[in-house]
C-alpha cells in the first residue's frame, strides 16, 4: 500500500525471538503422548524418619505428639529425648550405668493413692491366636483396663521427668551394644518394686501361678523398661531372653518366664507399632497398642515391634518371675 511503512523487528537483548513474530512452539508439544506421561513429577514430601541416633528435635517431638489421639482429655505429652554422643556399636558394661538405673525416680501417686484390688480390668482377657502346637503352656493374651487413662500419663509424665536415651541391645553376659539395626528405640529404665507390685496384684488373676515344670509365681521383676518409638522406628524379630536373678540376691535362682508389655496411650493402626508374633508367616498375629492395656505372654514366643510410621509409641515392658520349688520344700518327711 502506498505511504505503508515496514517496520523491521525489534530484538530483545535477552531472548533470541524478535518481537512483532510469533513464538516457535514448544518442545514439548511435539514429544508423543507416551513421553509426556514420563515427565517427572513433584515428589511427594517423604515421611521424616528417625533413628536411635538421631532422635527427634523438642519441636519435631511436640509435632509427633499433635498426630496422636489424646490421653485422659489431653494431648499426649511429647518425648524428652537425651543427646548421648553415643555411635554405632558402642558397648557397655552394667557398672557404666548407661541407662541411669541410679538416679531417683518418684513413684506415680496411683501407686500410693489407690488399692489395686479397686482397679476393674475386664475379667474375660482375649486370647491371641498364636500357634500352640508344643508345649502347650503358649499363649499370648491382653487384659484391658488395667490402667486408666490418667494413670498412663501420669506415668509418661514422670519418665520423660528422666528423659530416654538409646535402647540398647543385650549381646553377652554383662555387656549391651548399640545396634540401632536390629532395636531401633529410646528407653527409661527405673527400678520401682512400689509400682511393680502394684500390678503384679492388679494382673494375679491372669497369670498362672504354678508352670508345668512346678515353677511357682514369685513377683514381677522391678526393673521397669519405658520404651519410646519414633516414625521408622522398630524392634527386629527376637525372644524375650530369661532372666535369672544372679548369685547372691535374695532371689537367686529364680527365672522369668513372661513378657508383661503395658501399652500406654491408643496408636492407630495406620501408624503402625503393632507388636507382632510370628512375623512375615501366615499365622501371624497382631495387637496394636491400646490405653491402659496389658499383653501377656510366654518368653518362647517370636515377636517383633513392628515399625512405627507415625507418631509415637510409649509402652511399659517387664517379666514375671518364677521360682522352682527348693529341695526342701519337695521333699517328703520320712516315715517311721
Amino acid at each position: 500500500l502506498s505511504g505503508s511503512r515496514t517496520h523491521p523487528a525489534s530484538v530483545c537483548t535477552t531472548c533470541p525471538v524478535p518481537f512483532g513474530l510469533p513464538p516457535p512452539p514448544l518442545e514439548i508439544l511435539s514429544l508423543p503422548s507416551a513421553a509426556i506421561m514420563e515427565m517427572p513429577r513433584p515428589a511427594t514430601p517423604p515421611v521424616e524418619l528417625f533413628s536411635s541416633t538421631t532422635p527427634p528435635a523438642p519441636a519435631q517431638a511436640a509435632a509427633l505428639a499433635l498426630r496422636m489421639p489424646a490421653l485422659a482429655g489431653s494431648g499426649l505429652e511429647p518425648p524428652r529425648f537425651h543427646e548421648t554422643g553415643w555411635h554405632v556399636g558402642q558397648t557397655f558394661r552394667a557398672r557404666d550405668d548407661p541407662d541411669r538405673t541410679q538416679e531417683h525416680w518418684e513413684p506415680p501417686r496411683f501407686v500410693c493413692e489407690r488399692d489395686p484390688q479397686l482397679q476393674h480390668p475386664e475379667l474375660d482377657p482375649e486370647e491371641l491366636a498364636v500357634p500352640n502346637a508344643a508345649p502347650a503352656r503358649r499363649f499370648a493374651r491382653v487384659v484391658r483396663g488395667v490402667l486408666r487413662e490418667q494413670d498412663c500419663a501420669e506415668l509418661i509424665t514422670r519418665v520423660n521427668a528422666k528423659g530416654f536415651t538409646p535402647a540398647l541391645l543385650n549381646v553377652g553376659v554383662d555387656k549391651q551394644e548399640l545396634r540401632p539395626h536390629v532395636r531401633d528405640g529410646h528407653r527409661v529404665i527405673v527400678d520401682s518394686k512400689e509400682l511393680a507390685d502394684w500390678l503384679l496384684r492388679v494382673l494375679m488373676p491372669h497369670l498362672p501361678e504354678t508352670l508345668d515344670d512346678g515353677s511357682q509365681l514369685v513377683e514381677l521383676n522391678e526393673r521397669l523398661r519405658f520404651l519410646c518409638y519414633t516414625p521408622g522406628q522398630s524392634f527386629d524379630e527376637h525372644l524375650d531372653g530369661n532372666y535369672r536373678r544372679p548369685h547372691g540376691h535374695p532371689r537367686q535362682g529364680d527365672l522369668s518366664r513372661i513378657t508383661v508389655q503395658l501399652y500406654l496411650h491408643n496408636v492407630p493402626e495406620a501408624f503402625g507399632g503393632a507388636t507382632t508374633f510370628f512375623p512375615g508367616r501366615a499365622s501371624s498375629v497382631k495387637h496394636q497398642p491400646e490405653a491402659g492395656s496389658v499383653l501377656l505372654f510366654t518368653q518362647d514366643l517370636p515377636h517383633e515391634g513392628s515399625v512405627v510410621t507415625e507418631g509415637i509409641k510409649y509402652t511399659l515392658r517387664t517379666k514375671v518371675m518364677y521360682a522352682r520349688p527348693r529341695p526342701n520344700e519337695t521333699a517328703k518327711p520320712k516315715q517311721g
